[in-house]
């Protein structure tokens, strides 16, 4: 899942767009149920469908779901499925953690899971930096592949790199800048097509020079030292998860922290109604939700959020707040992290740090 998709996602605003999210099994034979589940889901979609639209004017986008279900890969899903479709869409996506059942028919698609795949750091690349060679590595927590296409592995063409790999002479510095400027300058064009987080793997000096010349250097979410020329795919990917892991426990940590700070300077809003109303400002910088809170919503006629949504019509009712502000705040440039459940419990499972 890279932010590239999510980001085209989010722009689409057309009704009816539908979601189809299920849980799925990676391995035999629990697998064999993700065919059934599919099926049922995409039936319960294409009736409702035909309830609000017409058997008529629902046919197109019927049968565009159902083709996209028929592509699905039983033997080959992760832990979670999306099916996103409407006039203008037809895309698929696997989620790397368990998700809830549901089929959503909105003006926009229910996004949140995609959201929190993308923030929970478990997709990520790594650079394996050399002076003979660089490889790209495309990972899944400790899973690793190496990617073969876009210009990779970039083999160097200096031939002073050969040379003894402990001299750093002036002019060896410099062949080196150039190779990894250039292997920068092709990661970013595969980066713009796969965006996700950066892993940048080799010994001290080669990470060093890399960092001087990286034309985007917020990029690199975290280094491995040491050299790895020889190391496998596999083993390699295993060591950089350890390192994952625990930065984005860090980052985990921080954002906890920036709640407090937030209450100092008074830029903390709590509850999914005050969050929604400052996300609908353009005030939001940080949303920080719980991952398993979902609250279903209304919103009034002066677009103020309400929980109680007995009086509201159904084209007014969201089936998932928490999905929706979340798209608010990123379309309006802010963030999004979730964390885990019970860390929010004085702010009612959700808060927002404000811009001002």
């Amino acid at each position: 899942m890279d932010k590239k998709v999510l980001n085209d996602l989010l722009e689409v605003r057309e009704y009816p767009c539908i979601s189809v999210i299920l849980p799925t099994y990676r391995t035999a034979p629990d697998n064999q149920k993700n065919a059934i589940r599919l099926k049922n889901l995409v039936k319960k979609a294409t009736d409702k469908l035909e309830q609000e639209l017409g058997k008529r004017d629902s046919k197109d986008l019927t049968e565009k779901l159902k083709d996209l279900a028929s592509k699905v890969d039983i033997s080959r899903t992760l832990d979670g499925l999306a099916l996103f479709v409407s006039k203008s869409v037809q895309k698929m996506v696997d989620i790397p953690f368990r998700v809830r059942e549901r089929v959503i028919i909105d003006k926009t698609f229910a996004t949140r899971d995609l959201i929190m795949s993308v923030n929970r750091g478990t997709n990520y690349y790594i650079l394996d930096l050399s002076l003979h060679r660089a490889r790209l590595l495309s990972c899944f927590r400790d899973h690793a592949q190496e990617i073969t296409e876009n210009g990779f592995p970039v083999q160097s063409e200096f031939t002073m790199l050969e040379l003894n790999p402990t001299d750093f002479s002036r002019e060896k510095e410099k062949q080196i800048k150039e190779f990894f400027n250039k292997v920068d300058k092709i990661f970013l064009n595969h980066y713009h097509d796969h965006a996700t987080q950066l892993v940048i793997a080799g010994v001290q000096k080669n990470l060093a020079l890399y960092r001087e010349v990286a034309d985007v250097k917020n990029l690199i979410y975290e280094q491995l030292e040491g050299n790895y020329e020889a190391v496998s795919v596999h083993d390699l990917g295993k060591k950089a998860w350890e390192k994952v892991k625990e930065k984005n426990r860090e980052e985990r940590h921080k954002a906890l922290n920036e709640i407090q700070k937030a209450i100092s300077a008074q830029k903390l809003a709590s509850g999914i109604a005050e969050v929604w109303r400052f996300a609908a400002e353009g005030r939001v910088n940080l949303l920080i939700a719980e991952e398993e809170f979902h609250v279903s919503a209304g919103l009034e006629e002066n677009n103020s959020l309400v929980l109680d949504t007995s009086n509201l019509p159904e084209n007014r009712i969201m089936p998932d707040a928490v999905d929706e502000v979340a798209e608010v705040v990123i379309n309006k440039g802010g963030k999004v992290a979730f964390v885990d459940d019970g860390t929010l419990g004085n702010h009612q499972k959700i808060a927002a740090i404000l811009r001002y």
